[in-house]
């Protein structure tokens, strides 16, 4: 009795499938390995194919030349050479994903599902170790490079701007073993980029009012992306208020509505450390209230919004592109960037930044200014209530398990605490059971918000 299909085995009835039998193969060998019976009906029941010469040898040899990488299953036979099983056995590959017919493929259940872009470059990472600014830019050469992006890098770096192009994306090793130039070059250096990664482009837009609704000005720059950063900049400077300050000398300080390193590093930080498997593009939002960078892609696992707000290890997703940034001194190595943003609206008496992952992307918001919340009847709260709401605005929720723990008391006394919080109209009970939790009320833990905590 045969085995019926799944995430393991596969039936085909003939040799006449070839095709679909290859793609099997890199389905099997991208996940975790699986079995290909051919001559076997799709209701299981075995037809038998016929067994030529080299019939076993033309089908490893259409598998080699289908896949990439190159796949070489077992490959054997049940029964006779007039009416045969042929047996494809399929080990999982070491390199992932693998490719049938250029295209990326993964088993799902019973069936053969093409892998996403981001798929595809999480896979090569984790089982090469090459992360997507070191994989070749098919197509783009040294002809194709913008004279005036090279110098500005160069003038950047310190270096002499006349130094040639090979000679600076040699130092920069974004040459691979086969002599291509990697995505990363690309992104300093083309002239065409849209051309070679389309979604590699910065959009800009100033709104009215609050929402993103009607806008009053927009752009969408598409060049080499440190020439983006400056016309982001431009573009963040004509649609913000600049300030006047009389110093008394000749000279006067301009003082933009949003500090300029802050807003600079957090766009840096965007095209650096985005995800360019991603459709998305970085985005730069200004309404009247608020300005906002948008970067496609997720924080990676090890990394919280809770840790940003501190100090933290850097993990760029595209680390020989941020060593390039960091050699134009545009970012730091030491995970810094956003204490830098904080410190910068410090000095600029404007709220921290807030950071927020939503929709599949890592948003940066300036706030104009604070908005007071009063805190009604906050003297009557005892010293631990106090203290939790305090940590509630850094830590998004705490269990009655974690009350307990945090303040050594004892189950009752931790219930009494979080439910009179909660009666008293300063936090919100989810879950249910043992999964219960307890988390500020919005109105006390919006961006730009302050306690009035005067009773």
């Amino acid at each position: 009795m045969e085995v019926p299909e799944s995430q393991f085995v596969e039936h085909k009835q003939s040799l006449g499938e070839l095709k679909d039998i290859i793609e099997s193969v890199a389905a099997f060998a991208t996940c975790q390995g699986g079995t290909i019976r051919i001559g076997i009906r799709p209701n299981g029941d075995p037809v038998g194919v016929q067994i030529g010469r080299t019939t076993l040898e033309d089908l490893a040899r259409d598998i080699k030349l289908n896949t990439d990488p190159p796949q070489f299953p077992s490959i054997t036979y049940e029964g006779t050479e007039a009416s045969a099983v042929i047996v494809v056995r399929v080990d999982a590959s070491t390199v992932k994903p693998v490719f049938a017919h250029n295209r990326p493929i993964k088993r799902v259940g019973r069936t053969n599902q093409k892998l996403s872009r981001a798929e595809v470059q999480r896979l090569i990472e984790e089982t090469t170790g090459r992360t997507w600014d070191t994989l070749p830019c098919y197509g783009f050469t040294l002809d194709g490079v913008d004279a005036g992006a090279l110098s500005d890098f160069a003038r950047r770096a310190g270096q002499d701007t006349g130094t040639d192009a090979h000679t600076v994306i040699s130092n920069l090793a974004f040459f691979t073993h086969d002599g291509e130039i990697c995505n990363g070059a690309a992104l300093l250096f083309a002239r065409e980029l849209p051309r070679f990664i389309p979604n590699a482009q910065v959009k800009c837009a100033r709104f009215i009012g609050t929402t993103p609704i009607h806008f009053l000005d927009e752009v969408t720059l598409t060049g080499p992306l440190l020439l983006q950063l400056e016309e982001a900049m431009r573009f963040v400077t004509r649609n913000t208020r600049q300030a006047i300050r009389i110093t008394g000398k000749p000279e006067r300080d301009i003082i933009p509505e949003y500090p300029t390193d802050a807003v600079r590093e957090a766009i840096a930080n965007a095209i650096c450390h985005r995800s360019y498997t991603d459709s998305g593009t970085v985005q730069v939002r200004i309404f009247d209230d608020r300005l906002e960078v948008w970067n496609p892609g997720t924080l990676p696992p090890e990394l919280s919004i809770d840790s940003l707000y501190k100090a933290h290890a850097s993990r760029p997703r595209n680390p020989r592109f941020a060593q390039a940034l960091h050699i134009a001194r545009l970012i730091e190595h030491w995970g810094t960037g956003t204490l830098r943003m904080i410190d910068a609206c410090a000095a600029h008496n404007l709220p921290r930044p807030v950071f927020a992952l939503e929709m599949g992307s890592f948003i940066v918001t300036f706030l104009k200014e604070l908005r007071v919340q009063r805190l009604p009847h906050y003297d009557e709260l005892n010293n631990r209530q106090r203290d939790v709401l305090r940590y509630l605005r850094d830590s998004t929720r705490i269990t009655n398990g974690e009350y307990q723990q945090r303040y050594s008391i004892s189950a009752r006394q931790s219930v009494n605490d979080l439910d009179g919080l909660v009666h008293a109209g300063f936090v919100i009970r989810g879950g249910a059971g043992r999964a219960t939790y307890y988390q500020l009320v919005l109105s006390l833990s919006g961006p730009g918000v302050v306690w009035d905590e005067g009773g």
